[in-house]
């Protein structure tokens, strides 16, 4: 499997619209819903009302993964819960707000159906764009640098058999097996040792930044909001969760900030 990244055309982003700006959002693991259940919604309603927030002065919006603790789509079939934030991210699409969603180990599993039913760009690496000028190296970054047993269970969780095998599971038995094993076993906590051991800064840093110049790079997955500096020139953001810190980061053409909601 390759980790790297790719440069990309698909998003072109030359100069942003009078007093708009762009966001970045990462790691909200909206969980999964089942019939008969009571989720909490706490946590979808801070992100519905920075949503509202940021609507009027969005430029684009960038999900860099992890939005759903679980997302796997069937040919008829998608996950329960999490409606009013896809209303809500089509309600972006409508104002002409693009949406940039990079897939995380949580959701990687999206086949179309968030750019058919709500106009979502789906990217399933890590992107260089350019963005007024300066240079972004942009994803989630679950595939940056992983140990020897992370880089086995990647190539494996990613391969097309797997995924039209766990097709001919049953839906409420797959999704089931998913809550009960995986993610009510391993809940996502805030945990400091992230920021001394991220692999995706070490990577950018050594891998990247020697022979490619960026002058951000942004990613989540650690749940760890930091910002790091890899040379003169050059930044690393970690936009942190909305777990525990509800961070985010905004580009408004000039500076990149990372910030609390």
């Amino acid at each position: 499997m390759d980790y790297s990244y790719r440069k990309t055309d698909l998003i072109q982003i030359a100069e942003l619209q009078k007093k708009k700006k762009i966001f970045f959002i990462s790691d909200l693991h909206l969980p999964l819903q089942f019939s008969g259940s009571a989720n909490a919604t706490e946590q979808e309603d801070k992100v519905l009302a920075w949503l509202d927030y940021i609507k009027p002065k969005t430029h684009a919006l960038f999900l860099l993964g992890d939005i759903f603790d679980f997302w796997f789509e069937y040919k008829f079939l998608v996950p329960k819960g999490a409606i009013r934030l896809l209303v809500k991210l089509l309600e972006f699409h409508k104002a002409q707000i693009p949406v940039y969603f990079f897939l995380g180990n949580h959701d990687y599993w999206c086949i179309d159906y968030l750019t058919q039913a709500c106009g979502v760009q789906l990217f399933k690496k890590p992107e260089s764009i350019t963005i007024c000028n300066q240079s972004f190296l942009i994803g989630h970054g679950d595939t940056f640098n992983p140990n020897p047993y992370h880089a086995i269970f990647y190539r494996w969780y990613h391969s097309a058999f797997l995924q039209s095998l766990a097709r001919t599971v049953p839906a409420d038995w797959l999704y089931g097996l998913i809550h009960r094993f995986v993610l009510r076993k391993n809940p996502i906590r805030n945990n400091s040792v992230f920021e001394k051991k991220d692999r995706i800064f070490k990577y950018c840093q050594e891998q990247i930044e020697p022979f490619v110049h960026h002058d951000f790079y942004i990613f989540g997955h650690m749940h760890a909001p930091i910002i790091k500096v890899l040379n003169d020139s050059s930044y690393y953001y970690n936009i942190g969760d909305w777990v525990s810190h509800y961070t985010y980061a905004c580009f408004d053409g000039l500076a990149l900030s990372l910030l609390n909601f």
